[in-house]
């Protein structure tokens, strides 16, 4: 079963099985759909959409960036293990 989360005008995506329990997938632009991915242009890092311009979250460096997106992963995590997602995968 798909789950995802929105966050900061980012659709967080994941997978949450009983087979395989929980697997991050992607990000997507909440305006346009599209993946994002984390870009870096001289010293700016941020995930922007790179197709209607979106620019989502900036970061000071690549540690914030991946404590960001581990919270972000962890938040659709714990939803994995709700009982109402529990109860949905089983129908």
């Amino acid at each position: 079963m798909k789950i995802s989360r929105d966050a900061d005008g980012l659709r967080f995506i994941a997978e949450c099985a009983p087979e395989t329990g929980f697997v991050a997938e992607d990000v997507h632009c909440i305006r346009c759909g599209r993946r994002i991915d984390p870009l870096a242009e001289g010293r700016d890092l941020c995930l922007r959409c790179r197709y209607c311009g979106f620019r989502g979250k900036s970061f000071w460096s690549e540690a914030d960036l991946h404590v960001y997106l581990a919270e972000q992963w962890n938040h659709l995590r714990q939803a994995c293990s709700h009982p109402s997602v529990i109860m949905a995968a089983r129908s």
